[in-house]
């Protein structure tokens, strides 16, 4: 009889989260070894009426207190879609399972659930823990005390109770070993392998005429959340168009950061007039089919990100996935991507990317064709799991 692996998005996943579910999922689903071992099951939390009727209330609780006492308490939005989730996701969706508590996972007798990231789960079988950054410890301003409270007891607590901890990057791992009592052995690195695990459409889009895209264009998919650092990236578009104005810049991800509630707002106050001009194209979330279309046609991808829990973020994987030049802050954890297409400029630097990105104009800088690396990534991935899996289970 098979054992069963459960891969698990956790209660209210972040986008990341969501996107290195579907990443782990795709590189064993396509493993035929892991086929004959083991029943894959993908769990992805849906917040039902009930949740969202309660988060309402809370919320309403958290904006009262911010009023009166003059607390900054963050407003929560409702969770990512599970049902936009499946959607992108159909030809797999016999493997999916929605749920909303944590208490699901007994009723499926499961071997092994992973990546978990709430330790508190009761459980009679084995767990890999995920911890996806070290913010509050690195960026501690972006923190109340409170979170940074929390978010130290919920990593001991992993470390603690689960049989080993995943992480996205050596950076991460470092910065665990120096602030958590954790054996070394029991830190998985997740092995920076990028490729598409989205079937290609079949259906040509015309993606530059559906978004009003007259010029070529760079592209940032990032969500509007200040440690993303799109203030850099704007100041540096607004110099380039002192130099060249035949090219925009277009962005994707939802624009609300509830640590900052005012950032976005103050964003496009300084940056008007390129946003009313149409140069700076803010498209909010959008079909992750489209947003791949447009990193297909566009000039490269700009991730101007101060902090990153994996190499670059999930933009990054999808450039190098689609061969496109990436322009990249120079961070310890974005030097760990070994591709030929990245340059590197000073994270807090408008001036040196403007410099960066009139190479790319210019095509001063030379650049190589990459081999396609997608499919050869995606089994090298499903190898690793494969292998990581077997050790759990088998220790």
């Amino acid at each position: 009889m098979k054992k069963l692996v459960i891969i698990t998005s956790g209660v209210y996943p972040s986008q990341g989260v969501l996107n290195l579910i579907k990443y782990i999922s795709y590189s064993l689903i396509n493993n035929k070894n892991f086929a004959k071992k083991y029943d894959l099951k993908i769990f992805v939390f849906e917040e039902n009426l009930f949740l969202k009727f309660k988060k309402i209330i809370y919320n309403f609780y958290l904006t009262i207190r911010n009023f009166f006492f003059e607390e900054k308490k963050r407003i929560h939005n409702f969770s990512n879609s599970a049902k936009i989730f499946l959607k992108e996701n159909n030809n797999i969706k016999n493997k999916i399972v929605f749920f909303s508590k944590n208490n699901i996972y007994k009723n499926y007798s499961p071997d092994l659930v992973f990546p978990v990231q709430d330790a508190k789960i009761e459980k009679n079988f084995k767990t890999l823990g995920y911890i996806y950054d070290l913010q509050h410890i690195d960026l501690p301003k972006f923190f109340t005390k409170t979170e940074i409270k929390k978010r130290n007891q919920n990593f001991k607590h992993l470390i603690d109770n689960t049989d080993g901890i995943l992480v996205n990057s050596f950076f991460v791992k470092k910065g665990i070993l120096k602030n958590f009592k954790i054996n070394k052995k029991n830190l998985e690195v997740i092995p920076f392998l990028p490729y598409l695990y989205d079937p290609a459409s079949k259906i040509k889009k015309d993606i530059k005429k559906k978004y009003n895209l007259k010029n070529n264009f760079f592209i940032i998919c990032n969500h509007f959340w200040k440690h993303k650092n799109h203030q850099i990236a704007f100041q540096a578009f607004k110099n380039l168009q002192l130099q060249n104005k035949k090219f925009d810049l277009v962005c994707t991800g939802i624009t609300e950061d509830s640590r900052f509630p005012n950032y976005f707002e103050d964003l496009k106050k300084k940056f008007n007039k390129q946003i009313l001009d149409n140069k700076i194209k803010i498209l909010n979330l959008i079909p992750r089919s489209d947003q791949l279309e447009l990193i297909k046609n566009s000039l490269g991808v700009i991730q101007p990100s101060l902090y990153e829990g994996g190499p670059g973020g999930f933009s990054s994987y999808e450039a190098i996935s689609l061969k496109k030049c990436l322009i990249i802050s120079d961070l310890k954890i974005n030097k760990e991507i070994k591709y030929k297409n990245i340059i590197f400029f000073k994270k807090n630097s408008s001036k040196d990317l403007t410099k960066k990105l009139l190479i790319v104009l210019n095509k001063k800088k030379q650049l190589k064709k990459n081999q396609d690396l997608s499919k050869i990534n995606q089994k090298k991935l499903g190898n690793h799991f494969l292998k990581l899996i077997d050790k759990i289970l088998n220790d």
